[in-house]
């Protein structure tokens, strides 16, 4: 197996588990009992936030070589949602299990992201 199959995979992988993630974060927000409506409304809109992120890493991995621009936009995303990832974990004391998840998924995708291996080939 190539390193470009490997790491095409991977991105693959990666991007779905955090469509899998948004999926769930999204439908975790009614269970949040004693969270306040502008809690919820919050936690959902992160769900979004990853869907999207997800979207964008999906499209860029099969369609980078034909819209340059898209991975610049790609990359961006996945920076800031990193960064709020981190402080997110940070301000709402995360657990070590919880940081290594999802700070490794978001870092993960943000490192393939720059990779034009990870990317289908034309």
């Amino acid at each position: 197996m190539t390193t470009q199959r490997v790491l095409t995979g991977t991105y693959a992988a990666v991007s779905w588990l955090m469509a899998t993630l948004a999926v769930l974060h999204m439908a975790t927000t009614w269970r949040l009992s004693s969270a306040t409506a502008f809690t919820k409304v919050w936690f959902f809109g992160a769900g979004i936030a990853m869907a999207q992120v997800a979207a964008l890493n999906l499209l860029n991995r099969a369609h980078r070589r034909s819209f340059a621009s898209l991975a610049w936009v790609t990359r961006g995303s996945n920076a800031l949602v990193f960064a709020f990832a981190v402080v997110g974990g940070v301000v709402t004391k995360a657990t070590l299990g919880e940081l290594i998840v999802i700070l490794g998924a978001f870092a993960a995708l943000l490192v393939l992201s720059f990779s034009s291996a990870a990317t289908r080939p034309d």
